[in-house]
């Protein structure tokens, strides 16, 4: 199960982490009666991950306690996050959640969410 600083807030629906690999910054330097280039590392950028899914409640209201505490992680403060393949991911950064509007389904209220990770070196 996902977890974001310990607390269990995907844990009503299905979701996915999309995590990419590290993008490494380089700078390319062509000089004159060198052949090739000259390839100066300039390190780790940070890199986005992305998390896609759906919470779901008994009520509207419950919807709207679920979608408050995850947009109060938009804080500007590093957080953790633990995938549900136990992957843990230090100095998070929670930068956009995108709920889609609560939709009633026959007993249950859910909505599906895009969030929007950035992990810093």
């Amino acid at each position: 199960m996902t977890t974001l600083d310990g607390d269990t807030l995907f844990a009503s629906g299905p979701h996915a982490v999309r995590v990419p690999s590290w993008p490494r910054r380089q700078q390319r330097r062509a000089l004159s009666g060198l052949d090739g280039e000259l390839v100066l590392d300039m390190g780790l950028r940070s890199r986005e991950l992305v998390q896609t899914g759906r919470l779901a409640a008994a009520t509207a209201e419950d919807i709207r306690i679920r979608i408050d505490a995850i947009v109060a992680r938009i804080d500007g403060r590093t957080h953790t996050l633990t995938d549900a393949l136990g992957r843990t991911f230090s100095r998070v950064l929670v930068e956009s959640f995108e709920p889609s509007a609560p939709v009633r389904r026959g007993r249950a209220f859910w909505c599906d969410y895009t969030l929007t990770y950035r992990q810093l070196p």
